[in-house]
């Protein structure tokens, strides 16, 4: 793994995915067509394309496949160590390598590493890295993705532990379409609580009306309907398309929104909550600092 990030060129910025989700490439990494620089030793082998990469792995289990052109996204701990690699395909496609830890690891977005993180003014975590990156370009300063919505508790709390004096801002998703047809909305409940667990702030993006809502006109869609699959063609195609507006990065890519519209949600959300942290840590300092000591007033003694 290190090894292949070691040989593997930077990122393009015309690479399929980055334009699709008009994103910076920083300081990730590409695949390349082949592994000739490797060591001769290497675990790692790299397949021409995907099908060719899926017969590697059938076929070579002990060893790490990646494909040439795809990005690769290096997942570190609060040590700085990378303990596992994101592969990203143009598609979208992402896959973990194999053997690799996920939990609690996490990307800095925006370049620099955790030395960035010091200087940022507050500590905001998103999911993926084009969400992480659409923030980044939005406030200046760099950011953190933690992956997938389950992974967004865990490096909050690793890096609460670091950042003690920052606010912490969590960018979740909101998987409307997963509260319509499973009842649950996983994006949403994961960043309240790792917003909960670290005394930060959950932030969710805003659509325009009628982009991340289900049609009125529709028969609505129920829990058992959507599990029976007899939705129909039309019930589907809004489904779809409600899935195409979930975060940050959906309102610079779907959104009539757009980038202005990212830029105005993200700044005035954050700042307000850099603001208002600010203020408590000014009224904490003034008791602090007051000659004065208040007494609770104790309860009348019962005589006996």
């Amino acid at each position: 793994m290190r090894q292949l990030l070691a040989i593997a060129p930077l990122a393009p910025v015309n690479h399929g995915y980055l334009v699709a989700k008009q994103v910076r490439p920083g300081d990730l990494r590409i695949v390349p067509e082949d592994g000739s620089a490797l060591p001769l030793n290497s675990l790692v082998i790299i397949g021409k394309n995907w099908q060719e990469s899926k017969i590697l792995r059938e076929t070579n289990p002990d060893k790490l496949v990646f494909t040439a052109g795809d990005l690769l996204l290096a997942a570190q701990d609060v040590n700085g160590e990378i303990r596992s690699v994101q592969a990203i395909q143009e598609n979208g496609t992402k896959r973990f390598a194999a053997g690799g830890v996920k939990q609690d690891m996490f990307h800095v977005v925006g370049g620099g590493g955790l030395k960035a993180l010091k200087k940022a003014s507050a500590i905001v975590i998103a999911e993926g890295y084009a969400t992480a990156d659409s923030l980044s370009q939005a406030l200046g300063y760099a950011t953190v993705a933690a992956f997938d919505s389950g992974n967004l508790l865990n490096v909050a709390q690793q890096l609460r532990e670091l950042f003690r004096d920052k606010p912490f801002v969590i960018a979740g998703d909101n998987d409307a379409h997963l509260e319509l047809t499973e009842g649950k909305n996983p994006g949403k409940e994961k960043a309240l609580a790792a917003a909960k667990a670290v005394d930060g702030s959950a932030i969710f993006p805003i659509f325009a009306p009628g982009e991340q809502s289900y049609p009125d006109k529709l028969e609505l869609v129920t829990q058992l309907t959507a599990i029976s699959g007899s939705l129909t063609d039309e019930q589907q195609m809004a489904i779809a398309k409600m899935k195409r507006y979930t975060d940050f990065n959906d309102l610079v890519t779907n959104s009539v929104f757009g980038r202005d519209g990212l830029e105005h949600q993200v700044t005035s959300q954050v700042n307000n909550v850099i603001k208002g942290q600010k203020e408590q840590f000014e009224v904490q300092h003034k008791e602090a600092q007051s000659p004065f000591i208040t007494f609770k007033r104790q309860p009348n003694a019962i005589k006996t």
